[in-house]
């Protein structure tokens, strides 16, 4: 395997694959095409679902059947999501689309990180992974970013050429899949080959039983998963909702797309930020922190002041994303091979129940006691979270540093400047971003 290649492919792939003319907008073509919002809301409510139930099993594919073909198998997927979309003419045929849509998301969900780490590992440069993975979420929020910029040029092709745009760009996604090498670093991954579609309800089954007979045995790692869905969730729903509470506020929609876009950089920083962090502090401590940031971040956004509310946006994009990659690291480098993709989907599943309980719970809080108060109370479950890592942190499982604390490290003045000029960088940029608002204030 070339590996220089292999990973320029997982880049290029983050770009064209996360790009998406109609991603803030296609609400917008719905209801112009004579869609209600409460028709468009149970299609979200069917993705949800579908999503539910096609995570798992989508993951256990992936492991039986190679990365590569569950991932062309993904993206084919979306190409016919958007022909459907684009034929819709009524609420079932919108829900069949949403469902090819969460299935394309489900075979994707987790097999594209763990044919990044496979890749690694075959070529034993598995270390490198929390650089290239934080490289690849990089590059993935910034093509979501452009997305939201050229949601104006969607508007004016209209949503035929917009759609038509996004099938080029899965085309161009399943080309550079096709030119990757399948990771073998296991016997039944060599094997695979030899599988028969008549086993495959038994194969499933049994992938299934084992991954999650490993996370019985392995307490602390399903541990992190829970935690990091519980942070995140909290965190992606406060930025969902974070443009009404502009809105109630009076900013106009353009310089609301501006404010979510630095909002959005923060989690671009982010994931920088967790390549130069993990690593060099314990796992326990740094996702504690991060944790009681996001909290204080959380509750900033609720500010009625738009530069502390886009600051809070900001930070809490930043501390959520360093979390988010350290704990894919930390999980990727637990997890056996034969059961990655798999148990990768476990991650994603506990998100999504998180997200499905959550969603309604903060939109009635919006409703009922406006955004300040609901953000605020976002922030506080975060922190409760927080407070239950620092806890966890004194208990063996959880605290697993193979190195020494940054700080008690020996030349630790020396690996320490990384991270202050890291600080001092993030500052500098974060007062530049607050007085640019300030001035179009």
């Amino acid at each position: 395997m070339h590996l220089k290649k292999q990973i320029l492919r997982l880049y290029l792939l983050e770009i064209f694959g996360s790009f998406s003319l109609t991603d803030g907008i296609w609400i917008i073509f719905l209801i112009q095409r004579g869609f209600s919002l409460v028709e468009v809301g149970l299609a979200e409510t069917v993705f949800h679902i579908a999503s539910f139930l096609f995570e798992i099993p989508s993951g256990a594919i992936a492991d039986l059947f190679g990365r590569k073909k569950a991932m062309i198998a993904s993206y084919l997927c979306m190409i016919l999501s958007a022909v459907l979309t684009v034929a819709a003419w009524n609420l079932p045929s919108l829900c069949l689309a949403m469902t090819f849509t969460a299935l394309s998301y489900n075979l994707n969900s987790g097999t594209r990180d763990a044919l990044t780490y496979d890749s690694l590992k075959a070529c034993g440069e598995e270390d490198r992974y929390l650089s290239v993975n934080s490289n690849q979420r990089f590059l993935c929020s910034a093509a979501v970013s452009l997305s939201k910029l050229a949601t104006g040029i969607a508007g004016r092709i209209g949503y035929l050429l917009s759609y038509g745009c996004n099938m080029v760009f899965s085309g161009i996604s399943i080309l550079l899949i096709s030119g990757m090498k399948e990771p073998q670093v296991t016997e039944a991954q060599k094997n695979r080959a030899k599988f028969s579609f008549a086993t495959i309800g038994q194969e499933l089954w049994r992938q299934l039983t084992e991954s999650l007979r490993f996370l019985r045995r392995h307490t602390d790692i399903a541990v992190k998963m829970l935690l990091d869905a519980l942070i995140g969730c909290g965190g992606t729903l406060t930025i969902f909702f974070l443009q009404q509470h502009f809105s109630a506020n009076g900013i106009s929609l353009g310089r609301i797309g501006f404010f979510l876009l630095i909002a959005e950089l923060g989690g671009m920083a982010g994931t920088k930020s967790a390549a130069a962090l993990a690593g060099k502090l314990p796992f326990g401590r740094l996702a504690a922190v991060c944790a009681l940031l996001a909290a204080g971040a959380a509750m900033l956004t609720g500010s009625a002041v738009p530069a502390l509310s886009v600051a809070g946006g900001f930070g809490l994009r930043f501390f959520s994303l360093i979390l988010e990659t350290a704990t894919s690291n930390e999980i990727n480098r637990e997890l056996p091979s034969d059961q990655r993709a798999t148990l990768i989907s476990v991650s994603s599943i506990l998100f999504s129940i998180a997200m499905i309980a959550a969603t309604p719970a903060l939109s009635f809080l919006c409703e009922a006691l406006g955004t300040s108060i609901a953000f605020a109370i976002s922030g506080a479950v975060l922190g409760v979270t927080a407070a239950c890592l620092l806890f966890l942190g004194k208990a063996h499982f959880f605290l697993f540093p193979a190195k020494p604390c940054l700080l008690t490290q020996k030349g630790s003045r020396n690996n320490i400047r990384p991270f202050v000029l890291s600080i001092f960088i993030e500052t500098r940029f974060t007062n530049c971003i607050l007085s640019k608002i300030h001035n179009n204030i």
